[in-house]
């Protein structure tokens, strides 16, 4: 990881991209569970920001890269920090679901 890669901004489109190229790694939307249901990113993982504790369940490897997804509520950035003292060293910020371009999946 270089210098600059530390500063880094993903777009959510990006972080899409990214965890979909990349065989080491996940999307996580931390969104609450209501919201998640009515439009989310096909193969994402809903853990809410209030229930991060949930993701050694889910992503056990702590070597994994995480792109974390989220909204103007729930700060992909604060996420990530709070993973990374988790220890989680790969967790990227994403990026918002109210900039995302592109098809949701809904629940029903």
């Amino acid at each position: 990881m270089g210098i600059f890669d530390r500063f880094k901004v993903l777009t959510v489109n990006d972080a899409i991209n990214e965890s979909r190229t990349d065989k080491n790694a996940v999307l996580i939307d931390i969104r609450a569970k209501d919201v998640y249901k009515r439009g989310y990113i096909s193969g994402s993982i809903n853990i809410p920001m209030t229930q991060l504790e949930l993701i050694e369940k889910r992503v056990p490897d702590k070597e994994k890269k995480i792109y974390i997804v989220g909204s103007y509520d729930n700060e992909p950035k604060k996420a990530a920090k709070k993973l990374k003292k988790m220890g989680y060293e790969n967790a990227i910020p994403g990026g918002r679901m109210e900039e995302h371009e592109g098809p949701l999946k809904k629940m029903k």
